[in-house]
């Protein structure tokens, strides 16, 4: 039997404001380790804005700079988390995030005025496909295909 996974590697964060800086790196690690460097920075981009999603989704930070990190620290226990998955398939790189709210993404269309709502713009027009699920252990996860 074949499989269409050719290679695969996962990372837990905490939901913590700068969570979505270490999904980064860690995207940018694994690309290269895989070869696919042509992807990193389209990478990068959807990575962080599905992280962000995520830890919004998951945890209540409002909007957050550099400088609340320290106070929000306490809030981020072992049990608060989300997963980041990466998948190579023929031809394609899958980015994956996991978080507990059941809540589906939506897709908006944010006003000149507004400071957030272009994330999942930005997944939707950088990304070959984007999408959800719901797995049977609870909370969803936003994938989003690169080619």
């Amino acid at each position: 039997m074949t499989t269409l996974v050719t290679r695969r590697h996962y990372a837990e964060l905490a939901v913590h404001p700068i969570s979505p800086s270490f999904a980064r790196s860690h995207v940018e690690r694994t690309l290269a380790r895989w070869g696919r460097e042509e992807l990193t920075e389209i990478a990068q981009l959807i990575i962080s804005e599905l992280v962000t999603n995520a830890i919004k989704a998951t945890g209540d930070f409002g909007e957050t700079g550099e400088d609340d990190i320290e106070k929000y620290a306490m809030h981020s226990g072992p049990s608060e988390y989300v997963w980041i998955g990466l998948y190579e398939t023929k031809g394609h790189v899958v980015l994956e995030v996991w978080d507990s709210s059941r809540t589906p993404p939506k897709l908006t269309d944010a006003d000149p005025d507004d400071l957030g709502g272009r994330g999942l713009r930005l997944v939707n027009d950088l990304a070959v496909a984007w999408g959800h699920r719901w797995p049977k252990s609870g909370g969803k996860i936003v994938w989003a295909a690169l080619r």
